[in-house]
């Protein structure tokens, strides 16, 4: 590993280290355009699967309300939940409410947070991808560590290190919650 890998690392915000990519995968599956498509008109709850309507039974009330773009990444994203294995269904079910569990505040700035991610070049996605794929691979304790160095540094002295690794804000430091 080199210091280079470590420090371009050491950029990533501690609050999403770790959780990043199962909201990448959530969001896509409920808020992201299905693939450049719009969808032309309301989705009748009745044209659901049964499966279907089952994941999306908290959507049921509001469903003839919400645009129907929204309508079919919902489906969409009903569709992989189906798919996946039960584990991976309990761990979904586990993110999904600990992101209802989030302040709007959060909510807004993990989207901000990954409408960036989803604007940066596939290349500079893929590294980050690998430098996440990386950091899990750590074992905890150095992981621990990494975040307790990260979150000890001042906000000027994190602004620093990004600013030398290329990543500067145009926006001041905000204290993590």
């Amino acid at each position: 590993m080199t210091s280079q890998h470590r420090h371009t690392f050491l950029n990533q915000p501690p609050s999403l280290k770790g959780f990043l990519l199962p909201w990448m995968i959530l969001w896509g599956c409920l808020a992201l355009p299905a693939w450049g498509q719009d969808a032309p008109q309301a989705l009748p709850w009745s044209r659901l699967a049964p499966g279907e309507q089952t994941v999306l039974t908290p959507f049921k009330e509001q469903w003839e309300s919400l645009p129907p773009s929204r309508q079919y990444r919902l489906q969409h994203g009903a569709q992989r939940y189906q798919q996946m294995s039960p584990t991976q269904q309990q761990h979904m079910r586990k993110q999904f409410n600990r992101w209802k569990d989030l302040s709007p505040e959060k909510q807004d700035h993990i989207r901000q947070r990954f409408k960036a991610f989803r604007q940066l070049p596939p290349h500079k996605r893929q590294a980050l991808r690998e430098k996440r794929r990386w950091f899990r691979d750590l074992p905890l304790e150095r992981r621990q560590e990494l975040k307790k160095r990260w979150k000890n540094l001042s906000p000027q002295k994190r602004h620093q290190i990004r600013s030398r690794m290329g990543k500067s804000r145009t926006r001041s430091p905000q204290p993590r919650h």
